[in-house]
């Protein structure tokens, strides 16, 4: 058995309309594609053993049991081996449900997808899950696979606190996932963008787009900010800042036992030791202290219990009673055993995956136990309380208690002060008094920090009392009522004409005014500038488009490739766009047919909002099909207003675009508006080329179903033209000497068609094809490519492409001759291997009033040579022209 890849897919994708967080895994499962489950006769009684919470696993049954079941019938171990990598998961706590495994074109060969929380961990999940099959078919003894197991369950679990967002993160992405405001992740730790584009905002752990980098300076300085509040007249305790060890005694003396001593700019409680009561005790704490700082606090403990109050956007949302770590004791168990039953709760988990955190026994945990007076292993006496950490953080295995609804007046409106004094627009105000139901200033109670950063874990599931959905306050803040989160998306696929189309909606939605940011196979633009170079079609020049703070509306194009791979690079789009089906890139990534390729091209039309309009090929019977897929609206295009498809949907009022009596014409029900006539169109050239009308047809109908004038529609339509600077590569003229050079990026069977019928009606009496094949495709297709050239050119050079992805110069060679020599025309072919040798021997033997035909796919570099040959020809043609003078 062999893992041949591990794919994620993290974004709307061709396997699933709901789920988007998938692992593909394609594995080779050797000797047991002959050997499904019922062929190993031990496997089902060893599988329950093992995991007997598979029994909860429906499968295509739908009931408990379901799965066990195919097991007995008999299945195969792709499927058996998605099951466990689910149960696995659901194990370390995250649950889960979503698997599908299916055979691929290759005997033995499956496609295992399941679902994911965190990707990291679905991937350790998949690797894990082949070891763990692999061990009960071999009849591994079942208890050396349950330790594994439980090994495997315990790394998923510190993976996932690796990696995933903490608690206030999360519960501010939820919230936003919940209002329909996408998220993007910008580093592996808590830096979050809410909404795409021009409207997007930045969070950091609970720091946002709206924080006051002052105010956090601020509250970073704990003298600052005692200094600032008292001076406000806020209740403070009485402290004081010192750096050097000489100055503690007397400090102390100063401030009195008990006393704090902590770090002046440390947070989460590092570095920081309550309750010292003598010199000793004083001195150790600084050296914990001057870990985290050079300048150190020293200050009176304030008597009472500790609060934080939480206030968002100036007003107070929250307030917890946090209780730190501690064991009370019955006479009869060790500190180690009263430990250990805390952590028996079932509410305690590791890291953050409950509502309480356990309790580790470490450095500090050792420290508080020594300064009371015992050991680890000490019994400690009956209904003795014993604290195990200087601090009362959730995250350190304490407890919190909701207090909000009994917060005094007075307190509240101190707490909501106390954040416009330091400037926050979130902030936690920690507390030390008696209680929080009476003023302050009359229980002796006062202020000892103010956090920038406040977590909210304490508030969201607080062991006692009502958890608050705190993170919807910072919402509310960041996106008021009414306010945009998202920008325009326009997503467009197919087999051919994404490029054009996409640059021609980028080009009519920049004449109208807007800021837009656009990716193609030739690179990623913000407005006129080229920001990346390369194929730039899948998710993650998607989310650099989305990232930019400066665009308004996105033009994406959206590639085979990008989909199969990762997914969308976005949640929904407002227009899905989807020009043809045709054969290219079949027999890649199990895409083996037209309808495996129209499966992945759908994923666009089912990624339209509601809202949004899918705009679909009504010619093409696999593309209109994918009407039925769309939860939006649909809306059509075609070269014929008498097809069907248009004619049907007339009937019923629906909006379409078609090409009829020489205008580009929008049918809203039986009526028509013409927006232009093709002849004006320069991409069209004077309508001869019908797959650029086509193109014409499906950006007319997106601009104009999104709101687009029909003014602006024209205006772009007419001013768009098909040069290198506007579409490289896609129908390019340069005159250079007696020829005239034309430049396409047509590599695959229905792209030569298209820009041969184009070729066949301009006025040249000859025309030679410069040509190369891509090594990814099927060696028919190779063929049929060079047989659509080889018709309708009497002179063909052959050259290398950039891209020949596993096969030798040679084969391609092999397999473009075998094309050609099939065609009805009679082709003088010669293979020149060099591009630019190939592009300048075509040139240099073009008869008078030739048509030279270079298929790139790398389009620059065809540019560039051809330019290169005009230029020199042209100084030539001057310094001859000076000496004959």
């Amino acid at each position: 058995m062999n893992i041949l890849e591990i794919r994620t897919l993290r974004g709307p994708n061709y396997w699933s309309g709901y789920w988007k967080k998938l692992i593909v895994m394609r594995l080779d499962i050797g000797e047991y594609e002959q050997k499904p489950s019922d062929k190993l006769p031990h496997l089902l009684g060893r599988v329950v053993e093992l995991m007997p919470t598979l029994e909860k696993h429906g499968c295509s049954y739908g009931e408990e049991g379901g799965f066990l079941r195919r097991i007995k019938e008999g299945t195969w171990a792709g499927h058996i081996i998605e099951h466990i990598a689910l149960e696995l998961q659901t194990l370390a706590g995250m649950d889960t449900g979503y698997g599908r495994t299916r055979e691929t074109g290759e005997k033995g060969i499956y496609s295992v997808v399941f679902s994911y929380h965190e990707e990291e961990v679905g991937r350790f999940a998949a690797r894990a899950a082949v070891d763990i099959f692999l061990g009960l078919a071999e009849d591994k003894p079942v208890e050396e696979i349950r330790l594994q197991l439980a090994e495997d369950v315990r790394r998923m679990r510190e993976i996932r606190e690796e990696v995933r967002f903490g608690p206030s993160t999360g519960a501010l992405v939820e919230e936003a996932d919940n209002r329909g405001i996408p998220h993007i992740r910008l580093n592996d730790q808590s830096l979050v963008q809410l909404g795409y584009g021009v409207f997007q905002k930045r969070i950091q752990a609970t720091m946002t787009a709206n924080t006051n980098t002052i105010a956090v300076d601020i509250a970073g300085n704990k003298h600052a900010t005692k200094k600032l509040l008292g001076d406000m007249g806020v209740p403070v305790p009485k402290g004081y800042r010192i750096r050097n060890i000489d100055e503690l005694e007397e400090t102390l003396e100063a401030v009195g036992y008990p006393c704090v001593i902590k770090p002046l700019d440390g947070n989460h409680g590092k570095g920081a030791t309550v309750g010292i009561s003598d010199l000793e005790h004083a001195k150790a704490a600084w050296e914990r202290a001057k870990e985290y700082s050079r300048w150190i606090i020293v200050e009176k403990q304030l008597e009472g219990d500790d609060f934080r109050a939480l206030i968002v956007n100036n007003r107070m949302i929250a307030v917890a009673k946090r209780v730190p770590a501690h064991v009370i004791g019955d006479g009869k168990q060790t500190i180690r055993q009263l430990i250990d039953e805390v952590n028996s709760d079932p509410r305690r988990g590791y890291g953050h995956e409950n509502v309480l955190t356990e309790i580790a026994i470490d450095n500090q945990t050792l420290r508080c136990i020594r300064n009371a007076g015992y050991e680890i292993d000490s019994v400690l006496p009956k209904d003795e309380r014993l604290g195990l950490k200087t601090t009362a953080n959730i995250s350190t295995g304490g407890t919190a208690i909701d207090m909000t609804d009994q917060v005094h007046p007075e307190n509240v409106f101190l707490f909501e002060r106390i954040a416009r004094i330091i400037g926050l627009d979130v902030a936690g105000v920690d507390v030390i008094a008696p209680n929080v139901s009476e003023p302050l200033r009359e229980t002796g109670g006062g202020i000892i920090e103010v956090n920038a950063a406040p977590g909210f874990r304490m508030h969201l599931a607080p062991s006692e009392g009502i958890g608050r959905n705190v993170a919807e306050h910072v919402i509310d803040m960041l996106f008021p009522t009414g306010a945009p989160s998202r920008i325009p998306i326009f997503a467009i696929t197919g087999t051919n004409g994404k490029t054009t189309t996409t640059r021609l909606i980028a080009h009519i939605l920049r004449n109208s005014g807007r800021t837009v940011g656009f990716t193609t196979t030739d690179g990623t633009y913000i407005g006129n500038d080229q920001i990346t170079r390369g194929d730039n079609t899948g998710p993650v020049s998607a989310q650099l488009v989305l990232k930019d703070p400066t665009v308004d509306v996105a033009v994406l194009e959206t590639a085979r490739g990008g989909i199969i791979r990762s997914g969308l690079g976005f949640d929904q789009c407002d227009v899905g766009i989807v020009l043809n089906v045709a054969e290219d890139h079949l027999g890649l990534k199990d895409v083996n047919t037209l309808e495996d390729l129209a499966r992945v091209k759908s994923v666009i039309p089912r990624a339209v909002s509601r809202r949004g309009y899918a705009v679909l090929n009504a010619e093409d019977e696999r593309v209109y099909k994918m009407r039925d897929l769309v939860d939006g609206r649909v809306v059509c295009f075609s070269m014929d207003e008498n097809n069907v498809n248009i004619k049907r949907r007339a009937a019923r009022g629906r909006v379409s675009c078609v090409y009829e009596n020489g205008y580009v014409t929008i049918l809203k029900g039986k009526w028509k508006v013409r927006i232009e006539k093709v002849v004006n169109i320069p991409l069209t050239y004077g309508g001869r080329a019908e797959f650029m009308i086509q193109n014409v047809l499906a950006g007319t109908l997106a601009c104009f179903v999104h709101g687009v004038s029909i003014e602006d529609i024209r205006v772009g339509l007419t001013t768009f033209n098909a040069g290198t600077a506007q579409t490289p590569g896609r129908l390019n003229f340069i005159e250079v000497g007696y020829a005239t050079v034309l430049m396409d990026y047509a590599h695959n069977p229905a792209g030569a068609r298209g820009l041969t019928n184009f070729v066949t009606k301009l006025p040249y009496k000859y025309r030679t094809a410069v040509l190369n094949g891509t090594g990814d495709r099927r060696d028919d297709d190779i063929r049929e490519f060079a047989q659509v050239i080889g018709d309708h050119f009497d002179r063909i050079v052959i050259r290398r492409g950039a891209y020949l992805r596993g096969r030798t110069e040679e084969e391609m060679f092999r397999l473009l001759q075998e094309g050609i020599a099939r065609s009805s025309n009679t082709s003088t072919v010669r293979v020149i291997p060099e591009s630019r040798e190939a592009i300048h021997h075509a040139i240099k033997n073009a008869r008078k009033g030739e048509l030279i035909v270079t298929l790139a796919d790398r389009v620059p570099d065809d540019i560039r040579y051809v330019q290169e040959i005009r230029d020199k020809l042209l100084e030539e043609q001057q310094a001859a022209h000076i000496t004959a003078g």
